[in-house]
């Protein structure tokens, strides 16, 4: 049964009118004195780990309480947003720029509301909706979550002047460790139990997607700024955000690519308030005229905008294309994004998306992507379409997204990873034994009419990389690779596939799992020093271990040795400023509505591993560990740049 839409127009009537008044305070406003009291935290939200078994996991983020040493708890965040959290592997998201009184902040507590989740988990292939329970087999409601932050590293906003002190502040939500899946019932229940991590200087190299409305650019300046309106949110605001360009910024508005002061000229040409933007963009911490206060730059790398992005006029759904038939497009695991009725639905079923020679289509971060049409879009590609929507007597979901004088039907194609073992290479080309698009396997998609002729259709057993003039990575084959790309036109093939990247197993971000049966273990490891740790893979509790780097998983029981853990070590931005360290914890994940034990999070490894030391002498035994950074099978050794012992 597909949801029906709902008119929520209160409750995002309140909603606006306080986030108003806190985007006017996180904006710069201050008091005539010399310094405003305030500072800003810019707060992030991304997983820990990778989505793993799960095809959607839509909650709701309903507000960040702050604990300060002098002021108490206060309310940082108090907008609730929907948020598909299996959308936050490869990317941050800003959530808010958050204005906040100055004082030195101890821990963090994020509440989750689990009341209208949309979570589904992937069943031979397709997405199953779950039956959602907490530890005790009741329906989860409004879960909070409280945070510890190292205390060599708390959150500390020091009085400036006009606001100049701004922080980032990094959530990770654990998939893994939050989770835990029985596939033995029908449909699978799945077992919430939320842990997250936060930081003031997380280690993570993802870009950061920062949505909002235009306020007003300068192209002399070469900046422009945005209301922060995070996730799906189409009426609150969340602070301000300025963004940097360069000459390379790539912006795609309304169907049109340009890069640099072009691009930045064309969207200054835009209508302020109305004109939704999406920035992509990295970060690097400044100094400031205040001496010892740093603040930060966010530099766009690519730009999607306008109707490229959204319009008043059209909805939205993305997700993968299975199949493709004449103009008609299979999508699997689709997102649909009604805008008026501010309604995000996961869609279980199969949808069908409809183009033609009016759609617009256009090519995420791409600077030259060539001629595009409506057969640029093949089996295989991921994308994000907007259009007219409607819902067949069979409960599919149908975008019309051919264009026409009432809309602007667009398909973005967006970058798309291919899991496989190598076959053969060559000059510019190779051939994959192809395994996966994404998460999805293989076997669920339909390549007809991708080739030139039937006889040439894409087939997974050989598919066909075009490499270009990339370097490839030292592999034979049977070697395990990763690419990043673009599906060829449809009808086009061979090659099946424009690679934009290739990379080996040690480049590639990986996290290891491992859980233990019944109350847990107090005994998790082998070996624990300052310097790394084991598990204990013949700890009479071990219940499961695996290496998962994209789509591939491997049993750590059938490795030859037990692989060492080792913490990553801490980053210097490129101006010497701090930038970025591991983050480790520990502690309870969220069980019901009421108070729980903190998680502790440590930036040193030698700190935390006094602490798990003093945690299961208590004794306190573990149930989960999941680790995230990089694999390198040769040196048989995990370097992490993440750890969550859950008790």
């Amino acid at each position: 049964m597909h949801s029906s839409f709902k008119n929520k127009a209160r409750q995002r009537l309140a909603a606006l009118l306080c986030a108003c008044t806190f985007a006017l305070v996180a904006a710069g406003c201050h008091n005539d004195n010399q310094d405003s009291g305030f500072g800003v935290t810019w707060t992030t939200l991304s997983l820990a780990d990778d989505v793993g078994p799960f095809t959607s996991y839509v909650v709701s983020i309903d507000s960040v309480v702050l604990v300060g040493k002098l002021n108490g708890a206060i309310t940082a965040v108090g907008v609730p947003e929907t948020v598909d959290l299996t959308k936050l592997q490869n990317i941050s998201e800003l959530w808010a720029a958050a204005s906040v009184p100055v004082d030195t902040y101890t821990s963090a507590l994020i509440t989750l509301d689990y009341t209208s989740a949309q979570i589904s988990v992937m069943v031979n292939g397709a997405p199953v909706k779950a039956t959602i329970v907490d530890p005790s087999g009741a329906t989860p409601t409004v879960v909070p979550v409280t945070v510890n932050f190292d205390t060599s590293n708390l959150l500390n906003l020091v009085p400036t002047f006009a606001t100049s002190n701004a922080v980032p502040l990094a959530f990770n939500f654990d998939m893994s460790a939050s989770n835990n899946v029985n596939f033995a019932t029908s449909p699978p229940t799945v077992t919430v139990k939320p842990f997250m991590s936060v930081s003031t200087t997380a280690n993570d190299n993802r870009l950061i997607r920062v949505r909002g409305p235009l306020i007003n650019s300068s192209v002399n300046a070469g900046t422009y700024t945005i209301v922060v309106r995070p996730f799906f949110d189409e009426v609150n605001s969340i602070g301000t955000m300025t963004f940097f360009n360069g000459p390379s910024t790539i912006y795609t508005l309304n169907g049109t690519t340009s890069v640099g002061t072009p691009g930045l000229t064309q969207l200054s040409q835009t209508s302020a308030g109305t004109t939704m933007t999406a920035a992509y963009t990295t970060f690097l911490p400044t100094s400031t005229l205040a001496p010892g206060i740093n603040a930060g730059v966010f530099s766009a790398a690519y730009v999607i905008a306008g109707s490229t992005l959204e319009d008043f006029f059209t909805d939205g759904m993305e997700g993968d294309v299975i199949a493709r038939n004449g103009n008609v497009l299979t999508v699997r695991g689709g997102t649909l994004f009604a805008n008026l009725a501010q309604v995000i639905q996961y869609e279980n079923l199969d949808s069908q998306v409809t183009v033609g020679p009016g759609t617009q289509v256009t090519a995420d971060g791409i600077a030259a992507p060539g001629p595009l049409n409506f057969n640029s879009i093949s089996v295989g590609q991921h994308i994000t379409a907007r259009g007219l929507y409607s819902l067949s007597a069979a409960g599919v979901t149908m975008l019309d997204s051919t264009g026409s004088s009432a809309d602007t039907g667009s398909v973005r194609i967006q970058s798309t990873q291919l899991y496989g073992s190598l076959i053969s290479s060559g000059t510019g080309s190779l051939a994959l034994n192809l395994q996966a698009f994404n998460t999805w396997p293989s076997s669920v998609y339909n390549f007809a009419g991708n080739g030139v002729t039937a006889a040439q259709d894409s087939k997974a057993a050989n598919y066909l990389v075009n490499t270009g003039a990339l370097t490839l990575p030292a592999a034979v084959a049977g070697d395990p690779l990763w690419i990043d790309g673009f599906t060829s036109p449809f009808g086009s093939a061979p090659p099946d596939f424009n690679a934009q990247a290739v990379n080996a197993e040690p480049s590639v971000p990986a996290r290891l799992v491992v859980s233990w049966t019944g109350t847990g273990t107090a005994a998790p490891f082998a070996t624990l020093t300052p310097t790394g740790l084991t598990i204990d893979l013949a700890n009479a509790a071990f219940g499961a271990g695996s290496l998962r780097i994209g789509a591939d998983t491997i049993d750590i029981k059938t490795l030859s040795v037990n692989p060492t853990i080792v913490p990553a070590v801490a980053v210097p931005a490129s101006n010497g400023l701090p930038l970025t360290s591991p983050v480790f914890s520990v502690g309870p994940g969220a069980i019901t509505e009421a108070a729980t034990a903190a998680i502790l999070s440590f930036n040193g490894f030698a700190a935390y591993v006094t602490q798990l030391s003093t945690t299961f002498a208590a004794p306190t035994p573990a149930t989960q560990f999941v680790a995230r950074g990089f694999y390198n099978s040769s040196a048989n050794t995990f370097t992490a740049s993440s750890i969550d012992v859950v008790l």
